[in-house]
């Protein structure tokens, strides 16, 4: 089974197109031990004194809920089995390319930005201005590459 994402880091403006392979069952496993996760119940645990590396601590201290030990003990070990069986490809694109071809994808982006330093802005401002710069390049090559036969035998001749 194949499956296709993409992924954007709304910082630096870059963005990839991922395709992982695996069998349909490792998908599966994958999304049902999540799945089982989110609506595992959060109970706390209660403050039985125990010892772990060395420190006296107490369960609530250290595990917190019962669905913190199922994360820890259960979820992550076998969904870290599951991806350790998918076979990850992908490929960088600039930003502006995903976010014109895509653009489902980036409806929520600046909303997490809202309580961003002065500082931050900048170098958020920095970071787009080099991405389009980036963006601008790799459009001049992939509209050359869209008519790369056209080209080619225009040039022959």
């Amino acid at each position: 089974m194949r499956q296709w994402s993409i992924g954007t880091n709304d910082y630096y403006y870059t963005g990839s197109i991922w395709l992982e392979e695996a069998p349909w069952y490792i998908f599966a496993l994958g999304s049902f031990i999540q799945w089982i996760c989110y609506f595992f119940p959060r109970i706390p645990l209660p403050k039985i004194k125990i010892i772990r590396e060395g420190e006296e601590t107490n369960l609530k201290d250290w595990y917190g809920t019962t669905g913190d030990l199922f994360h820890c003990f259960i979820c992550d070990p076998i969904f870290g089995w599951c991806w350790g069986k998918i076979k990850s490809t992908y490929i960088e694109f600039p930003y502006l390319k995903l976010k014109e071809e895509f653009p489902e994808m980036f409806k929520d982006e600046n909303n997490i930005w809202d309580d961003q330093s002065e500082e931050e802005k900048l170098v958020r401002e920095k970071n787009s201005e080099y991405s389009k710069k980036v963006g601008e390049e790799f459009n001049i090559y992939y509209k050359k590459l869209q008519n790369i036969s056209e080209n080619r035998m225009k040039e022959t001749d």
